[in-house]
């Protein structure tokens, strides 16, 4: 029976609207091309001196210690002092898990010091609020938005120097709703076999360098070295905003014209770097032209170590999705723009826990339609909202 025009004109825009989905802007042809960007990456730049970076006046050094082994996964969350309800809204829903898939997930914040504009984030709040939570990393510099690189740095650092065990490292923000389970299954799945991790009775001989660091109340898990791995939503010949007062603004002398867009970079709302990544980054960043600009500057540094942005559709970027159960549930690794009644919403709406869901996050058509269906939900939603 021959189809009726409408039925070819809904075929046809399904067709499209399938092909835009794979190879469209933040599509899965986006993570076949960030394969391809070894291939072009200079040779890796000599490590460069120390980063010299502000003191930690809240320096949490044990964060990552105490029973049940190192992380496999630390979670770094840039926060403003006056961000209080933000911190509470993810310590009370996603940031409040512990382990995922058998693995231990750690989750921290990152501040710098009150500008002292912003009620009730003065620095003896702070200090209290880290003696009552024990989930804060501060450092010695004023906090804003221009300021943003420094934050980055000194977590990156203090990973490096206080949770040297922890397999991966995913920096994001304080309105960003991170799927837990789903982001460690998904590292685990990118790690192969070297992520299956068996934990040892003894030492390993020949530990690798930070593991005698390591002084938590379990045994030092037997494991491969971590590839180097720095996956998030790519942003792709972005060239600086020269707009005056845009927080995004950068100079001609910090940026010029003459050196044309950006390396390709992860959005700052959430991407992962594995161990070895970390410490590359920290290896070459004091060489790197320095900017405010965190995002930029970490997929400089990246470069400069020889190592290049892997895109991944399941990690947001800026785009902000409507709370959908299986959206949230199964195929989004991270969310932007979440306020915080909508992040402890969107963690009841998922179940709280794997122990907690009763019913599948999709149905068999949700489930077929998979990435694409949330993504144009949230494109419908950018035009109603």
């Amino acid at each position: 029976m021959p189809l009726s025009l409408f039925q070819r004109l809904l075929l046809a825009g399904l067709l499209l609207l399938m092909v835009w989905a794979l190879l469209g802007p933040a599509g899965l042809g986006e993570e076949l091309l960030s394969l391809s960007l070894a291939s072009l990456l200079p040779a890796p730049a000599s490590p460069g001196p120390p980063l010299a970076l502000p003191r930690l006046l809240i320096a949490n050094e044990g964060a990552c210690g105490g029973p049940g082994g190192p992380p496999f996964l630390l979670i770094l969350v840039t926060s403003a002092p006056q961000n209080l309800n933000q911190r509470n809204a993810i310590r009370a829903s996603w940031g409040g898990q512990r382990e995922a898939r058998g693995l231990r997930v750690q989750t921290l914040f990152l501040l710098g010091e009150p500008g002292g504009r912003h009620p009730g984030s003065r620095g003896d709040d702070l200090e209290r609020e880290s003696a009552a939570q024990g989930d804060i990393v501060q450092a010695a510099f004023r906090d804003s938005y221009r300021n943003l690189t420094l934050k980055t740095l000194s977590g990156l650092s203090w990973a490096d120097k206080h949770c040297p065990m922890a397999r991966y490292v995913l920096k994001t923000d304080d309105d960003v709703f991170v799927n837990v389970p789903e982001l460690v299954s998904e590292l685990v799945r990118r790690g192969g076999h070297g992520e299956q991790r068996e934990r040892g009775t003894e030492p390993r001989r020949g530990a690798e360098a930070g593991d005698a660091g390591w002084k938590g109340g379990s045994p030092s898990p037997v494991r491969q070295p971590t590839p180097p791995l720095y996956l998030g939503r790519v942003h792709w010949r972005v060239y600086p905003i020269r707009t005056p007062g845009s927080k995004h603004q950068l100079s001609e002398e910090q940026w010029p014209a003459s050196w044309g867009p950006f390396p390709p970079y992860a959005s700052g709302t959430g991407y992962v770097l594995s161990a070895s990544a970390v410490q590359l980054i920290l290896k070459v960043a004091s060489g790197a032209h320095f900017l405010p600009l965190e995002d930029v500057f970490v997929g400089i540094s990246a470069r400069r170590g020889g190592l290049t942005p892997t895109s991944c559709v399941k990690l947001a970027g800026a785009t902000h999705y409507p709370l959908d159960r299986c959206c949230y549930g199964k195929f989004l690794l991270t969310s932007h723009k979440v306020d915080p009644w909508k992040m402890q919403e969107a963690w009841k709406l998922v179940g709280g826990s794997d122990g907690e869901r009763t019913a599948p996050f999709c149905s068999w058509l949700q489930g077929v339609l998979g990435i694409l269906r949330c993504r144009v939900i949230a494109w419908f939603h950018s035009f109603t909202a």
